[in-house]
């Protein structure tokens, strides 16, 4: 998935404490490490792991529970529902859904966390991991929450962690500036949900908008919604732009949004069936690519999405793009080496090459071949026969063993 390197008919991966160190065809790599311990993949094709650059873990499936006609209505019913959830749900979702991305191919996942499940599950999953905490806070006059506490859990090799300011019209502008300021120390990420929707963008030009429902549930003034052209343009005005903020939706977005985001560097987290799902629009992305600017693919949460599985949102975002120009090689890198880009990991993950951590998934040859290995693979695929990280196997087919390469 990098440049124009070939595929490897009857390839080989050579794995040593986690790296790869080389990759061709099985017989050269078989004799140049001779003695080594060999796993058999009959009928295969090995790939880099996939990478959901957005989700929820701790939401359960609430997507037919909660649809709603507008896109804040959908986001009070959600509030509405978690009411009634417990920690143990939270719990028991983020479990389930780490399997479900282990099984399906996902070996990185950014997470958006919330009730502070998802962490200690992450760790014990050995998948490799992006930790958004979220900040909720619009009142203005409520002070600034406590940093350095959501972050302080060390970081290792497979885990790191960052903060998450919802979006523009959850968070005030004197808690986005701490966090900035917060986040530029400590040198940390940053992502939240921007552009989602029309309201979003009506809200902060002072138009009519449907998030006064929203503002009066959580007992805030519609006055405290920050003032801007657009929500791109907000962020850029109080310094909030940069490649260090992943950039969630991005739906509703005019040529000038995109220029500021081009120019500030910000990576992009498309969402394409949450977009759907929630009525938000489509995000242009070919004008993104086109602008080279850096987009990656996420699932969002069971909230607004019908699966974590990677390959039916690669499968919509095709079919959603395809008329655009875009190609199932395309939608391939970005849930791949684009991913990596936006978390700034291409150095480490997003191809298999020498050098880069052995985070690789192994999917059934397609039956069907048109010539195009990629549309084949997305017409076909919907799990994995092995999922492995950092040289482990997490997920294997028919085998719950774990083993280190």
């Amino acid at each position: 998935m990098h440049g124009a390197a070939p595929f490897n008919n009857n390839g080989a991966v050579a794995v040593r404490s986690g790296t790869i160190v080389d990759a061709g065809p099985v017989r050269k790599i078989i004799s140049k490490y001779p003695g080594r311990r060999v796993i058999y993949l009959k009928n295969v094709i090995l790939l880099p792991g996939l990478i959901n650059l957005h989700t929820h873990l701790e939401l359960p499936p609430l997507l037919d529970i909660i649809r709603a006609d507008t896109f804040p209505d959908w986001v009070v019913n959600l509030i509405r529902k978690k009411k009634g959830l417990t920690s143990g749900d939270y719990s028991r979702a983020a479990g389930q859904n780490v399997k479900t991305l282990m099984r399906t191919g996902t070996t990185t996942v950014a997470d958006i966390c919330t009730h502070h499940a998802s962490p200690d599950i992450l760790r014990k999953s050995g998948l490799r991991a992006f930790i958004f905490y979220e900040i909720i806070s619009m009142n203005p006059l409520t002070p600034a929450p406590r940093l350095s506490s959501l972050v302080s859990a060390p970081s290792s090799r497979l885990i790191q962690t960052g903060i998450s300011p919802h979006a523009p019209y959850t968070v005030s502008e004197a808690t986005l500036c701490a966090i900035k300021l917060f986040s530029q120390k400590k040198d940390i990420r940053l992502a939240m949900h921007v552009a989602e929707s029309k309201d979003e963008v009506r809200l902060l030009q002072r138009k009519r908008n449907r998030f006064d429902k929203l503002y009066r549930a959580a007992g805030w003034e519609v006055s405290w919604a920050p003032n801007g052209s657009s929500p791109f343009e907000y962020l850029d005005r109080i310094g909030v732009l940069s490649s260090k903020l992943l950039a969630v939706h991005a739906v509703q977005v005019t040529d000038t949004d995109i220029a500021l985001i081009k120019k500030s560097k910000v990576p992009v987290a498309h969402c394409p069936r949450s977009n759907k799902e929630t009525g938000v629009g489509r995000m242009p992305l070919k004008q993104f690519l086109d602008e080279e600017i850096t987009v990656g693919l996420g699932t969002d949460s069971l909230a607004s999405s019908p699966s974590l599985n990677m390959w039916d949102e690669m499968r919509h975002a095709l079919r959603i793009h395809r008329r655009d120009g875009i190609t199932a090689k395309d939608i391939f890198k970005l849930a791949t080496i684009g991913g990596a880009k936006a978390l700034d990991m291409e150095s480490e993950i997003g191809s298999l090459e020498p050098g880069k951590r052995a985070d690789i998934i192994a999917v059934p040859l397609p039956s069907k071949n048109t010539g195009d290995l990629f549309s084949d693979l997305l017409r076909e695929t919907k799990s994995c026969i092995m999922t492995m990280v950092d040289g482990k196997i997490l997920y294997s087919e028919g085998n719950n063993n774990n083993e280190t390469v």
